[in-house]
């Protein structure tokens, strides 16, 4: 684990308001919001004003790929912070050091513990919950989830000086979870500047050469709708001999289901679980699809379908991935969770011609790039950050 000396120096020595993200995991391979705080981290350091250093309740083997951004990893799970004081200690101090916390992610101990040592010391915080507060989310596990809520998570949330919805359905939700917090509703954002060729992909699997490639990228669990997919792909695939699909990402446990529903449907020869993608190879995935495809049953804001998009590849994907600018700005389908919408706009895209889905990609990625750049993702989380150290509301901010 680090020591506390690269916070300890940041505050002492930059001048800079330190905002402190604390997160779960901070390893690509859990995706999600590993991949979009250290980009927001990074987007706002470089507004020169502020420093965000990473907190990450982590496996000791986890790395976090961006080393621009300072991280002080401390271990996992509730019995460890039962039973170490020393930690407790070291957390105590970075909090005490900061001017403020922005967590990521409820219903864990990153979340409680740091929220409550802030409110004991009187600093502001910020809770993001990534989604975690949708319908579909709070029913699974709905028991355990209201029971904790009861007794710890509500007041987590509620002593937040701010919370941050992605989207304008996530503020939403806090408000149904009976919420009257300031809200910023702030976006993840894109790399628009990673644009790649599919030759590094194709040299991978050269079988997928001449093919049209139907690329999920994603985390593999049920909430993503993977099992739609494949069910829909049975039917799509029997009309569009050249077509082939891609299920790319790391394993939540869905792997085993998907493989054994992939051979009872008979379609394993048309279908490559590639496993995570990353880095430069996840780029040239991306280039190397007709369409890219996510079909979730819920979702707080796919980094995914931004991804896609700033790759100008059309996107399929559904209502509750919370992006309806796809449909009005002429990139991608926006359908329900449903086999036979699936087919519908799998078949629809697959028999478009080359210069539509061409029209549609680059429709995407003007949007990716005027809407959801990190530089202009990092500038408004900085307005917040500096409003809550006592600077004027930024036009973001909702009141209840």
């Amino acid at each position: 684990m680090s020591s506390l000396s690269p916070l300890s120096e940041l505050v002492s020595t930059t001048g800079r308001l330190c905002w402190v993200q604390i997160g779960a995991h901070i390893d690509a391979r859990y995706g999600g919001v590993t991949a979009s705080v250290p980009r927001l981290s990074a987007a706002t350091n470089s507004s020169g004003a502020f420093q965000c250093p990473i907190v990450g309740f982590c496996d000791p083997d986890e790395a976090l790929a961006d080393a621009s951004v300072s991280v002080t990893r401390f271990p996992r799970g509730w019995l460890h912070w039962m039973t170490h004081t020393e930690s407790m200690s070291r957390l105590r101090t970075l909090v005490a050091a900061a001017d403020g916390l922005h967590i990521h992610g409820i219903w864990r101990e990153h979340c409680a513990i740091p929220a409550t040592l802030a409110s004991t010391l009187g600093k502001p915080y910020i809770v993001s919950a990534h989604g975690m507060l949708e319908g579909w989310a709070l029913r699974s596990k709905g028991l355990k989830k209201a029971i904790y809520s009861l007794l710890i998570e509500r007041r987590n949330l509620r002593g937040a000086a701010c919370l941050r919805a992605l989207t304008h359905t996530e503020l939403g939700d806090y408000r149904r979870f009976g919420l009257r917090n300031p809200v910023a509703v702030i976006p993840n954002g894109v790399d628009t500047s990673s644009v790649s060729t599919k030759r590094q992909f194709l040299e991978k699997h050269p079988e997928l050469v001449g093919r049209r490639i139907v690329l999920f990228l994603s985390r593999l669990t049920y909430k993503k709708g993977l099992d739609l997919l494949c069910r829909a792909w049975k039917d799509i695939c029997l009309h569009f001999d050249d077509a082939h699909m891609v299920i790319a990402g790391p394993d939540y446990g869905a792997r085993p289901t998907i493989e054994r529903l992939v051979d009872d449907l008979g379609i394993r020869h048309r279908i490559t679980l590639s496993g995570m993608l990353a880095g430069d190879i996840k780029w040239s995935a991306l280039a190397a699809a007709e369409v890219f495809v996510l079909p979730s049953r819920s979702e707080g804001f796919s980094v995914a379908t931004l991804e896609a998009m700033a790759a100008a590849t059309p996107v399929i994907i559904t209502r509750q991935c919370n992006f309806p600018e796809v449909a009005d700005a002429g990139c991608g389908w926006v359908i329900e969770p449903d086999v036979k919408q699936l087919q519908c706009a799998l078949r629809e895209c697959l028999e478009a011609n080359a210069t539509e889905r061409a029209r549609m990609g680059l429709n995407g990625r003007a949007l990716a790039m005027r809407r959801y750049s990190w530089p202009a993702i990092g500038r408004q989380m900085g307005e917040v950050y500096n409003w809550l150290s006592g600077g004027p509301k930024p036009p973001s901010v909702e009141l209840f």
